[in-house]
């Protein structure tokens, strides 16, 4: 008798060790469990937002020292500047450069920016020194590109172009813009002269003078001599 009280005493022991054992584990995994009510109070992400920001796209893949840079820009309602220039030597910046780009518009309000082959060419020294810029070493070339509206910063894009020169390009002198020469015709009145008819000789000497010298030359020589024969 005292045998069996001893093992139900034994069971009902392990059945509530049993079962306050099940209820810390279901409890323990129930605080485990994320609250997945922040997720949805989150507002979903508009992948439209990304389609009304300006952007700028690289057209060429890199620069050879034959071939334009160009960018193909849109601007969507925005206004692009190029604010800085650097180039690279072994993936580290030596300095800044200066080039004017060409601009051009289309109809749908964006932009075609084009740095000229002959303009990167012809830069000797970096910016604000007076370091030589030997274009062999170049390895790339940074652009800066900022957009702003009604003046205010928009937002900006960096551009690495590679650069692959075997070596320095030779600068190209640009054509300078001819200057129209004016002629000028100047017309002269002509007179026609129906006294004489005479070749001009550059002579001005006034031969009026000397013929009447000449006629009263004769005259008194001829006069002397029939004067001569009169007295004989």
């Amino acid at each position: 008798m005292i045998n069996k009280k001893l093992v139900l005493a034994t069971l009902l022991a392990f059945s509530l060790t049993t079962t306050l054992f099940s209820t810390t584990i279901v409890h323990a995994e129930e605080t485990q469990v994320p609250n997945t009510n922040n997720q949805l109070d989150e507002e979903p992400t508009n992948p439209d937002e990304d389609s009304e920001k300006p952007s700028i796209t690289l057209v060429t893949d890199k620069w050879t020292g034959e071939n334009d840079i160009v960018f193909n820009v849109q601007k969507k309602g925005t206004d692009v500047n190029v604010t800085e220039i650097y180039v690279y030597e072994n993936d580290s910046s030596l300095g800044g450069i200066r080039v004017e780009p060409e601009i051009n518009p289309d109809e749908n309000g964006n932009d075609t920016i084009t740095f000229k082959n002959n303009a990167l060419k012809n830069i000797k020294t970096l910016l604000f020194s007076n370091d030589s810029l030997d274009w062999s070493k170049i390895n790339k070339i940074e652009f800066i590109f900022a957009f702003s509206k009604n003046t205010e910063y928009v937002s900006s894009k960096t551009i690495y172009v590679p650069v692959e020169i075997s070596k320095t390009p030779a600068p190209v002198e640009t054509e300078k813009p001819k200057t129209t020469e004016t002629v000028i015709k100047e017309t002269k009145a002509t007179t026609k002269n129906t006294q004489s008819k005479a070749v001009k000789t550059g002579d001005n000497t006034n031969i009026t003078l000397y013929t009447s010298l000449l006629i009263i030359s004769v005259i008194v020589v001829s006069g002397t001599v029939v004067l001569r024969k009169k007295k004989s």
